[in-house]
């Protein structure tokens, strides 16, 4: 009798693992990106970026009960009511609503947003949400049904002057702050009036984090910050100097008034220390009991803690952390393990890690895979305190300057070049003295990351096959739907007439020698290597020392390289056809 019920109870543990990991799910990658914490505490569901599925995480068994395909390109998340979810496809630029029974996930209704979405926030009373746009920078605010019922729309939508990621509305829902995904910025926006009121600057990129405290009087924001005084040596960086990792807190009135004095009253904990950087925090949560918790993506690490703590604590996850969620109690964080393709669950009381959840088996990975892997490991560089991803945010750039040992022009801080379309456009670093991309990434981890060891020669050839999938971002004015054909004709011939293509040439709109164009850096530099066109309009500041603001001061202000004073319209053609590069 004793045997028959243990190989009875064996028999139904098998079957329940079986339905648990979904009958043997074939190998894929999944990279989770986002999550959302049930309205049953037993289930955890996780927006899977690269296959475009909602893997649905039963947290005790801690095991993945269902995966669902809804779409192709997930990039977040977020919990409506008790039986409805928001998910965004970023590549097929919808919106899509989830019906959620249990372990059951249906796509319900879907609605095309603004171009390239990537976060959204619900209003408490769930009749609509916002949803930011990074390429066509753009807020959308949707009207959402009742339970039970259809009928998504978009009610209206707010340009913004830069690319927002992250969002979130104020405890009393009076004002939305939307940050910049690459620079220091906080817009400030009306949502009842659909008005940008304000935008806020403060030395930070790569903004991965926001947070309101339990009171509602701070704003917490997770963030790196690129010191362009500092110098890509190996002393500046073992201190944290060059780049630092920074958990800062700044009063929320001040954030929302934009009269105020924005640092009094305000403080900062650094994510990393020396010998034990915090590369690229990645996501910020906080407990009602005003517990920060703060994924390091490029470390694989979890910083916690509250905001008058004298420092953080830290916990080892899987590669690259992306994203957290906490319990309804706040008593466990669940950590999305982007690369690993996993979800660590952390005992927040004990300070520890609970386990860990495979999300399911991993396809093989391709060279392709293993570069994007490597420009996301902060371990690439000394002490961990940054990756490629730290100034060539998601492959673009944080548009800030840095002093950088591998550009030949030390004591000369420059901008950051965007690397989306890189490989087309050698040679390379401002002064044009680097030949190709290999030699560039093994000067970058060497004189400007400081590792200790050279790159290999696979490290090399991944980073390298990586970088020629990364392309420039479509014409912002074709995002928004602004284009004007005609505009852009007279301004191709006005570009034309302008010579302007001598330095800019067509395809790539750059050219392989340095010139000479009226500009000097602090070590008396004059000629530069010409930056693509491509994808201009999603750049600023310009000029190697970002001294052009906008993209009409090129011209207005610094008259850069034109032969003759342009009348208002052939200034207004030609700003048009670079905005349609």
């Amino acid at each position: 009798m004793m045997r028959f019920l243990l190989l009875s109870a064996a028999v139904l543990l098998s079957l329940s693992r079986a339905t648990s990991a979904e009958v043997n799910p074939a190998p894929k990658l999944r990279r989770p990106t986002a999550m959302v914490a049930g309205a049953d505490p037993r289930f955890l569901y996780v927006a899977n970026r690269r296959s475009g599925t909602v893997s649905v995480v039963d947290l005790q068994s801690r095991l993945v009960a269902a995966e669902t395909e809804v779409g192709e390109t997930l990039a977040g998340m977020a919990a409506l009511d008790d039986s409805r979810m928001l998910a965004i496809d970023e590549s097929r630029h919808e919106l899509i609503l989830l019906r959620v029974e249990g372990t059951t996930v249906t796509p319900a209704e879907r609605l095309p947003v603004s171009p390239f979405p990537v976060e959204a926030v619900i209003a408490a009373d769930g009749r609509r949400a916002f949803v930011t746009s990074l390429w066509s920078r753009r807020l959308t605010e949707v009207a959402l049904p009742p339970p039970g019922e259809r009928g998504m729309a978009v009610a209206r939508v707010i340009d913004l002057p830069f690319a927002p990621r992250k969002l979130l509305l104020t405890p009393d829902e009076s004002r939305l702050i939307v940050a910049d995904a690459f620079a220091g910025r906080l817009g400030v926006v009306d949502p009842d009036a659909g008005k940008l009121l304000a935008v806020r600057e403060f030395p930070a990129h790569n903004i991965r984090g926001l947070a309101i405290t339990p009171n509602g009087n701070m704003l917490a924001v997770a963030h790196q910050m690129l010191n362009e005084l500092a110098l890509s040596i190996r002393n500046d960086v073992h201190w944290g100097l060059l780049m630092s990792n920074d958990l800062r807190w700044l009063p929320l009135e001040a954030v929302l008034d934009p009269e105020a004095e924005l640092y009094a009253g305000a403080h900062m904990h650094p994510l990393g220390e020396a010998n034990r950087g915090g590369g690229d925090p990645a996501d910020l949560t906080m407990t009602d009991s005003g517990l920060a918790v703060v994924p390091l993506g490029g470390a694989n690490q979890v910083a916690i803690g509250c905001e008058n703590d004298f420092s953080m604590r830290r916990l080892a996850v899987g590669r690259r952390p992306a994203a957290v969620a906490t319990s309804p109690d706040g008593k466990w964080a669940y950590v999305a393990n982007m690369f690993d393709d996993s979800i660590s669950i952390l005992d927040l009381e004990g300070e520890k890690v609970a386990d860990k959840v495979s999300l399911g088996p991993q396809a093989e990975l391709s060279l392709v895979d293993r570069g994007e892997m490597l420009f996301y490991d902060a371990r690439l560089s000394h002490d961990r305190w940054m990756s490629c991803h730290s100034c060539h945010t998601d492959g673009h750039t944080n548009g800030m300057m840095n002093d950088n040992l591998s550009d030949a022009s030390f004591g000369a801080p420059k901008r950051v070049l965007t690397l989306l379309g890189v490989t087309d456009t050698a040679p390379y670093a401002w002064t044009g003295h680097v030949p190709d991309v290999p030699t560039q990434i093994q000067n970058s981890i060497e004189k400007t990351m400081s590792r200790e060891a050279s790159a290999t020669d696979e490290e090399v050839e991944a980073l390298t096959a990586y970088l020629h999938t990364l392309t420039p971002p479509p014409s912002l004015d074709v995002l928004r739907g602004t284009a004007n054909p005609s505009a852009i004709e007279r301004g191709r011939q006005t570009f034309a007439a302008q010579q302007c293509d001598r330095c800019h040439a067509p395809p790539a709109y750059t050219s392989p020698e340095t010139y000479d164009v009226g500009l000097t850096d602090s070590q008396g530099n004059r000629r530069f290597n010409p930056p693509s066109l491509r994808g201009v309009a999603h750049r600023g500041p310009y000029f190697h020392d970002n001294r052009a603001a906008t993209l009409e001061d090129v011209f207005q202000v610094h008259g850069h390289q034109l032969d003759v004073e342009l009348n208002a319209r052939d200034l207004a053609d030609l700003l048009a056809f670079l905005r349609s590069l």
